[in-house]
């Protein structure tokens, strides 16, 4: 069986993906790391059945092998030098996550991880934890093949090595769904200051307000200077794969268009709380018509009861010509953001910015 050190996503399409029910995290920009439970903690990083010691180029030794091994690696299998003041902060079980160093400190984060000795600048790493794999899940049979790893593993083989050199580790029960294990990460009271269990947010089960919520989503994190958003399906079990269960969403690109008219809300599963409401602006985007969703509740507001009243009787249809928002005004120009063109040009899941400034 072909397969990864660690699980990993595929990106998200909303041609393709549902994701109501689904969760939604920020999606944090730094190290991805493997923490084994402290199972090869001080062991020499040749012995370590995992350990990436071979050149995938060449199928010899690495010229280079950091000698001793932490219990945390790389998506790569390569030990991660951190100090024991962290490394005495991590559980003593197995976790996936991310080091990071905050917002638009890549770099510093791959600098402070990369060293072949502990970095005192590690103070400023945080390790977002997002699963807690079976060790059966880690370190399934299977060859790992790609650019920068090449490894062959054996559960039988590895679960003997544990076992000699290990006085057992607990883990999640193989098995366990992402949402069990979110239960169970969230029960562990021993995290450290710098470690902690990554926020997750449970989208609504209905597809278009999902869809809703993760842009709102989206929106905050970008704003607030993050990278994008990770989906995770809460019956995911960890696979080391690239798998359609966890979806890595784009950031958004903008554009404008000109306001023509508007929908009207309709009743959703939580009620009618679009009801009487702008479903959507109707867009002239290049002479394409575009609906644009994303408004705030109070920006849905029509100009006239009257118009509120006929959108009541005429839920989910366009609106007269002549209708207008308290916002918005037919000719407005708005900003909108995307994640991408179809193969006609049309902006997917567009979602409304902001109105373009006067000149």
């Amino acid at each position: 069986m072909r397969r990864e050190f660690l699980q990993l996503a595929h990106t998200y399409n909303p041609d393709k993906h549902s994701i109501a029910g689904w969760y939604v995290s920020e999606k944090v920009d730094g190290t991805r790391c493997l923490w084994d439970g402290g199972i090869s903690r001080n062991m020499a990083t040749e012995q370590v059945p995992w350990a990436s010691v071979i050149n995938p180029k060449t199928g010899e030794l690495k010229n280079k092998i950091k000698p001793v091994a932490t219990g945390l690696w790389s998506r790569y299998g390569n030990p991660i030098i951190a100090p024991d003041s962290f490394l005495d902060q991590l559980p003593p079980f197995p976790v996936d996550g991310e080091l990071w160093a905050g917002r638009g400190n890549f770099q510093l984060c791959r600098s402070v991880c990369g060293g072949d000795s502990p970095d005192p600048r590690f103070n400023q790493i945080s390790f977002a934890i997002f699963s807690a794999p079976s060790l059966e899940s880690i370190f399934q049979t299977g060859q790992i093949k790609n650019t920068n790893f090449h490894k062959t593993l054996n559960y039988g083989e590895v679960k003997k090595w544990i076992k000699m050199f290990s006085k057992g580790v607990p883990a999640t029960p193989h098995g366990a769904t992402f949402e069990e294990e979110m239960f169970a990460l969230r029960s562990w009271d021993g995290w450290g200051e710098q470690v902690y269990v990554h926020p997750q947010t449970l989208l609504p089960n209905d597809e278009q307000e999902a869809r809703e919520a993760l842009g709102e989503l989206m929106d905050r994190y970008l704003e607030q200077g993050g990278e994008g958003t990770i989906i995770r399906n809460p019956q995911n079990i960890w696979t080391p794969k690239r798998v359609r269960d966890i979806l890595k969403a784009k950031p958004w690109h903008d554009a404008e268009g000109t306001v023509t008219g508007f929908t009207s809300g309709r009743e959703t599963n939580k009620g009618s709380k679009l009801l009487g409401l702008i479903g959507a602006l109707i867009l002239d985007y290049k002479g394409e018509r575009l609906e644009l969703a994303g408004l705030t509740n109070e920006e849905r507001i029509f100009a006239e009861t009257h118009m509120s009243a006929h959108a009541v009787q005429n839920p989910g249809t366009d609106m007269p010509s002549d209708f207008q928002g308290k916002h918005f005004k037919l000719g407005d120009t708005v900003t909108f953001k995307y994640r991408e063109l179809s193969d006609d040009g049309i902006p997917k899941e567009a979602r409304y910015w902001r109105k373009r400034d006067v000149e």
